[in-house]
């Protein structure tokens, strides 16, 4: 009913107002940008996953945002399937679970105190090794478990926002001096930690995932491919790498930006989180 006060009588300009206009592009914009935010929740072995709906999400970077690196995707609307993701980097404490049950060697530096906390993001893991742990929870839960992609990874990301650089929105992460991520900061006085922090020593997104800026950089399923640069490597030689990391630079916390490192590749600042399919997709 509450419409009518948008009907003018016949003898009016009957051209849609501004006001309804500009309304009426904002509920479009939430239609296809803006997938509900995640809600359900589940666990298994210890690893929490929230439920990231399917929708279109407005993925890559505008040529004008600052930071921007030449191989990133420009903005474009993507459809990503329903997934569940890990609500936090994978820590010590569930690779140790990993590490005992199969007999995988142990990842480098897993014997390193200022890394090996159960509650810290493991490290030290190849792509290779997170594919086995994926493999490993498939097996033991029958559930399917892989790494995301990096369309699933950077919808997750954003955490229901659009258009913004950081999950958190258009703020650096050092904006009126209050850390939103675990980086290497340009004021070393700022750092709360110097390697690796907990998971969720920072606010979570919109989504309640935690760490998706900074702390490790995660693995991602994907081949590195690149994009505007042209790149010096051949597609297939490396895989993605998203988010940034304890020693990574304010740019590239941003949702957008892309590293990558060979699959065999191991070091202090690189980690992984899980995904896990609904039932209804394996």
């Amino acid at each position: 009913m509450a419409m009518k006060s948008f009907i003018t009588p016949k003898n009016e300009d009957q051209r849609p107002k501004p006001l309804l206009r500009a309304m009426l592009a904002l509920v479009i914009s939430l239609c296809w940008v803006h997938p509900s935010l995640a809600q359900e929740t589940l666990e298994a072995q210890g690893i929490r996953f929230r439920l990231i709906p399917g929708g279109y999400y407005l993925l890559g970077s505008p040529v004008s945002e600052p930071g921007r690196y030449a191989d990133e995707a420009t903005s474009r609307r993507v459809r990503v399937d329903s997934f569940y993701l890990a609500v936090t980097e994978t820590t010590n404490a569930q690779y140790g679970r990993f590490l005992r049950a199969t007999g995988h060697s142990p990842p480098l530096y897993w014997e390193d105190k200022n890394l090996n906390a159960p509650n810290q993001p493991v490290v030290g893991v190849t792509w290779e090794d997170a594919t086995a742990f994926t493999q490993w929870l498939t097996q033991i839960t029958g559930a399917l478990h892989r790494l995301p992609t990096e369309q699933e990874w950077e919808a997750a990301a954003r955490g229901g926002l659009t258009g913004q650089s950081f999950p958190w929105g258009a703020e650096a992460p050092d904006a009126d001096g209050a850390l939103r991520a675990n980086y290497r900061t340009n004021d070393l006085s700022k750092r709360r930690f110097l390697f690796t922090a907990p998971v969720g020593s920072f606010p979570a997104n919109g989504y309640g995932l935690f760490d998706m800026a900074g702390n490790v950089a995660e693995w991602c399923l994907d081949r590195y491919r690149p994009l505007g640069s042209g790149g010096p490597f051949k597609p297939g030689d490396l895989r993605l790498l998203k988010g940034g990391s304890w020693y990574s630079s304010a740019r590239d916390l941003r949702c957008a930006a892309r590293q990558s490192a060979a699959r065999d590749y191991a070091d202090g600042y690189i980690g992984f989180r899980v995904v896990r399919l609904p039932s209804s997709e394996h």
